[in-house]
Parts: structure tokens; C-alpha cells; sequence
């Protein structure tokens, strides 16, 4: 029986086509991802330049300035010097207590190898000599090359600090230009539906400023307690340390809805660390026990009655934020929880549908 030979051709123009078209797929997916980044930082943007309007508005009336610009750049120098305060506060003493505790580990290794002290006794006590030299030798390691990590990670840093820098200036500018354009906006608005929707715009702009007031007392509640617990716990053990500065680190990280607690917690605890272990513990028991106070109180309440939802509904909200925006979707997971009920009941005051 014949066996017939197929044999298939395939022309040079074709394979450069189909190169071409992998190239320009690969290039478009990689502009798209580009895209998201930039639309990102636009978005925090415009977020923070919804958040910080009522200041910037407050102080334009305050001060009876009628340059938007002005008010705006006294609110910025403003924020500045916030926050540098608080790296001039912070920073210090975090860098001089950690390369202290780095500096201290040969010598505290060294005694717990010789068998002083409470832990030296009970690893020798229980023959635990030989899994403690290993453990000694990989923290040497680690304590000798702590400086590699940070030179590898300078671009990183650049990255970051790049695009804060670029939200910083785009809040500026929508802060600026946002009055003017939207009032352009709603003058190429069809008159039937301007009204409605300038009611609209105005509550959901209520719910995302309420939001902001609301996680801001609540991050500075968190301090205060933190501080007076810090003030106490140190006093009692006659231990020195910057409660100033830790306050501002659990204020700044309790901004971050749902882990923003957790993180200022362990960075804070780690801090309690290099000074004394029994502060640590007691500041560990402090953060585990307040945490669970403000999830299932402070936090849902504040944030429920600020946007008119129910506890259930904002817990939900965070967690499903959380889950498909990390960070940023858990921090306006709940003003946009807020907004989408204002549209839906407005539809349904549209439709004539009961909200009983």
C-alpha cells in the first residue's frame, strides 16, 4: 500500500506575521500592565484629593483666601511638616536602638553559650547546647550581612518613594483644578438630570470624607491607649523609651483598615524588643487584647454610623476588599460599600420600590 507524503509550507511572511502578532500582544499586555500602575496612583489620588477637600476648603475660608492654589499649598506645607516632624521623631531612635541590639548579639550569645543568665541555665539544663551553637552561628550570619538587603532593595526604595512623590503632586493638582473642572463637568451636564445627580455626587462625597474622619479617630484612639499603656508599662519596669514616637507609628499604620493594627503592633513590639523583653510582652498582651476590643466595637460602629451601614455590612466590605484589592481595597472597600448603597437606593426610589 503507497504511503503519501503530506508536506506542509510555510512561507517566510507568514512566520514573521505570526511573530509580529506575538510581539504586538506581548507589547500590548505589557502596556495594560503598565496602565494599571499609573491608573492606580490616579486613583489614590483622586481618593486623597476627596478626602483632603473639606481641609483645604476650610482653610481658603479661614483664612479668606481666594486663590484655591494658596489654600492648597498651605494645606500641603502643612502635611510636610507633619510628617517630617514624625521622621525627625521616629526615625532616630528606631536606627540608633536597632544598631545597638545588632551590635549587642555576639555578646549576648556569648553569655547564653556560657550558661549565665536565665536562658544560658536553661538551655544547659535541658542539653539544648548543641541546637543553640547552630541557631548562634545563622544569627551571626545573619547580624554580619545586614547591610546587603538594604543596598539590594535601594531601587526598590527609589520606586516607592517615585510614586508618592507622583500622587503627591497629582493630589495637589486635582485638589487645585478639581472645583473648576467639575464645574465645567456639571455645566456640559444635560439640565434634566444635573440636579439628581449633583445630590448624588454630594452624598456619596459626604460618605468618602466621613470615611476618612472616622478611620483618622480611630487610628488616634489607637495611639492614645497605646501611649498610655506604653507610659505605664515603662514607667513601672524603669525602662526608657520614646512613647512619642511609637504613638505616631500606631497612628500612621492604624490608617490601613484591618492589618494596619497588626502592623503597628509588631513594629512596635519589635521596637519594646531591643530595649526590654518583659515590655515587649506586656505590649504584645496589650496590642492581641485591644485589637479584638476595636474590631468587634470601635471599628465597625464608628464606621457604620459615619456611612450609614450596619457593623455586618462594613466587616463583610473590608474583608471582601481585602481580599481582591490587598491594602488599598481594604481602605476604601468601605466608602465605596457606602456609595453603592446610595445608588441602589436611589434606584429604588426611582422604581417606586419600598425600602421597608
Amino acid at each position: 500500500m503507497d504511503q503519501k507524503k503530506v508536506e506542509i509550507t510555510i512561507s517566510n511572511r507568514t512566520v514573521f506575521r505570526v511573530l509580529g502578532i506575538f510581539i504586538l500582544t506581548f507589547a500590548i499586555l505589557h502596556f495594560a500592565q503598565r496602565l494599571t500602575y499609573v491608573f492606580g496612583l490616579i486613583f489614590i489620588a483622586f481618593f486623597l484629593a476627596l478626602a483632603l477637600n473639606p481641609a483645604v476648603s476650610w482653610l481658603a475660608k479661614q483664612l479668606r483666601l481666594k486663590s484655591r492654589t494658596a489654600a492648597t499649598g498651605i494645606a500641603y506645607l502643612f502635611v510636610v511638616l507633619i510628617l517630617g516632624t514624625f521622621v525627625a521623631v521616629v526615625v532616630p531612635p528606631i536606627v540608633s536602638q536597632t544598631i545597638n541590639f545588632v551590635r549587642a548579639v555576639p555578646s549576648s550569645l556569648e553569655t547564653i553559650h556560657e550558661g549565665s543568665g536565665v536562658v544560658g541555665r536553661f538551655v544547659q539544663r535541658n542539653n539544648l547546647q548543641t541546637n543553640f551553637d547552630n541557631l548562634s552561628q545563622t544569627v551571626r550570619a545573619r547580624t554580619k550581612n545586614l547591610q546587603e538587603p538594604v543596598l539590594n532593595n535601594v531601587s526598590h526604595i527609589g520606586s516607592a518613594l517615585a510614586s508618592v512623590m507622583t500622587v503627591f503632586v497629582l493630589t495637589f493638582m486635582l485638589l487645585a483644578e478639581g472645583p473648576s473642572i467639575l464645574k465645567r463637568y456639571w455645566k456640559l451636564h444635560p439640565k434634566s438630570h444635573r440636579d439628581h445627580h449633583q445630590v448624588l455626587a454630594e452624598k456619596m462625597y459626604n460618605i468618602v470624607t466621613a470615611y476618612v474622619n472616622g478611620q483618622v479617630l480611630i487610628s488616634a484612639l489607637a495611639a492614645f491607649f497605646a501611649m498610655f499603656a506604653l507610659l505605664v508599662s515603662s514607667s513601672v519596669l524603669n525602662v526608657s523609651i520614646n512613647v512619642v514616637a511609637m504613638g505616631g507609628i500606631v497612628f500612621l499604620f492604624g490608617l490601613i483598615p484591618l492589618v494596619g493594627n497588626t502592623i503597628a503592633s509588631v513594629a512596635v513590639t519589635a521596637v519594646c524588643l531591643f530595649s526590654s523583653v518583659p515590655l515587649a510582652l506586656i505590649m504584645f498582651l496589650f496590642f492581641s487584647i485591644y485589637q479584638q476590643v476595636e474590631n468587634v466595637t470601635l471599628q465597625p460602629q464608628i464606621q457604620a454610623k459615619k456611612n450609614e451601614l450596619t457593623p455586618l455590612l462594613v466587616f463583610t466590605a473590608t474583608i471582601l476588599g481585602a481580599s481582591l484589592g490587598g491594602i488599598l481595597g481594604a481602605f476604601v472597600a468601605i466608602p465605596a460599600a457606602g456609595c453603592l448603597k446610595v445608588l441602589i437606593l436611589d434606584v429604588m426610589d426611582t422604581k417606586g420600590i419600598s425600602r421597608d
